[in-house]
């Protein structure tokens, strides 16, 4: 249906997800969300499959939030939680493929980053831009960044909100291989292809394997932050923020 927000394509051993709000460059809103969390638990129930690939229908992968729902995706408080909803994408049981073109930034860079590996069309520009609009990175979202990038990239990314293009993703090591536009969604089906032709039981216990070996920096005590979460989320910056982006114009920080 045109109106579905998730495309769910089924084949052979893999299933490919596509995020189909293309208007919108495919923001994530509660509806996405919901979509994606329905999908992660089918894919959770189904042995037969042994790769997933995520993309973003039109021009762009994802451009993040869709601010005007953000309080419904972030802090817990609403219907769906994105970081809930990535942390079970970055645990299914067998590999994920990122296909990723044009926008990917804030929480589209960290859809991309939840999953274990990623392919960029050359147009891409990924990021994490959210101090534009007042708002914060997620702590287990800056511990993803650092997994995968370190913390000189990540203090890059996240202290100018200046996304990247292909070639210096693939340098960071945020992308595995640059194609050319046309050839992204062959060059991800090649790549499940390849993963699902493997043994089943040898993925799933490789990627417990992976997990289990990080597993110490995903449980840091963190709840000290998680409150200065909230101020931030809570402060007037951050409305002003998001009320300055959905206006077209220059946000006027107070630091309150």
């Amino acid at each position: 249906m045109a109106e579905e927000v998730l495309k769910i394509e089924r084949r052979d051993n893999f299933v490919t997800l596509t995020l189909n709000r293309a208007e919108k460059r495919n923001a994530l809103n509660v509806a996405l969300m919901q979509a994606l969390d329905e999908a992660i638990s089918s894919i959770e129930r189904d042995e037969e499959i042994r790769a997933v690939i995520v993309r973003g229908a039109g021009a762009s992968f994802c451009s993040g939030l869709d601010l005007a729902e953000a309080d419904r995706l972030e802090g817990g408080a609403g219907p769906v939680n994105i970081e809930r909803v990535f942390h079970r994408l970055a645990h299914i049981a067998v590999p994920t493929i990122a296909a990723v073109q044009g926008a990917a930034l804030a929480g589209g860079c960290e859809l991309a980053l939840h999953c274990d590996l990623r392919i960029a069309a050359e147009d891409l520009r990924i990021g994490m831009t959210v101090a534009r609009v007042g708002l914060l990175v997620p702590y287990d979202f800056i511990r993803k960044l650092i997994e995968i990038i370190g913390a000189a990239n990540t203090a890059q990314i996240l202290y100018t909100a200046e996304p990247v293009n292909a070639d210096r993703a693939l340098r960071m090591g945020m992308v595995h291989e640059v194609v050319p536009n046309s050839s992204l969604d062959a060059s991800a089906t090649a790549w499940a292809e390849r993963v699902s032709s493997n043994a089943p039981l040898s993925l799933r216990t490789m990627k417990q394997s992976m997990s289990r070996a990080l597993s110490n920096s995903n449980n840091a005590w963190h709840d000290d932050l998680l409150a200065m979460a909230r101020v931030v989320r809570q402060s007037q910056d951050a409305k002003e923020g998001i009320r300055a982006f959905l206006e077209k114009r220059k946000p006027r920080w107070t630091g309150q």
